[in-house]
């Protein structure tokens, strides 16, 4: 029984090649297909050749190569790279009386999806501040306010970025 167990290990690896799961074959199939290119040259019904000259292709190839690339971007110089926004978020002392839960979430969006809400927090008199990363700076939130009873209708407030506070703040009262 052993014998057979080794026996078809080795068929088994024999048949999976055995490799290492790495890129060494990779840059081989990469070359054989780069020189396996070939250029056409098109021609005219008299047999003459269109294809253009050797000078006009080598401008149009500067030119391409000139116009691509980040070396090539024009950047004003009050940008400054940032992919993500702080915003510093206050509830006020006695918004609600009662328990209640906030759900700080993208403008238009559902509260119920996870992935469209950057705060969800219980929600009680004293109030609370956090500070949430935002992923880029044109963002428009809401915030709901669920009361634990259903007697009451929830709070809803938006916020907006503000392009020319430094540091963004929501307060809400």
């Amino acid at each position: 029984m052993n014998k057979f167990i080794i026996t078809l290990m080795t068929f088994t690896l024999t048949a999976c090649g055995g490799g290492s799961g790495g890129t060494e074959g990779q840059g081989n199939s990469t070359a054989s297909i780069a020189s396996n290119t070939t250029t056409s040259t098109p021609t005219k019904a008299n047999g003459e050749s269109t294809a253009p000259d050797s000078a006009q292709v080598n401008d149009n190839a500067s030119a391409m190569n000139q116009g691509e690339g980040i070396g090539s971007m024009e950047v004003d110089q009050s940008f400054d790279f940032r992919s993500s926004l702080p915003l510093q978020v206050t509830l006020g002392e006695n918004l609600v009386s009662e328990r209640a839960f906030v759900n700080i979430c993208k403008q238009g969006e559902s509260i119920t999806n996870a992935d469209n809400c950057f705060l969800r927090a219980p929600l009680d008199s004293n109030g609370f501040s956090a500070q949430i990363q935002l992923p880029h700076a044109e963002q428009k939130l809401k915030a709901e306010i669920w009361f634990y009873s259903t007697t009451k209708e929830p709070l809803v407030y938006s916020w907006e970025l503000d392009a020319s506070q430094q540091n963004q703040s929501w307060l809400i009262n």
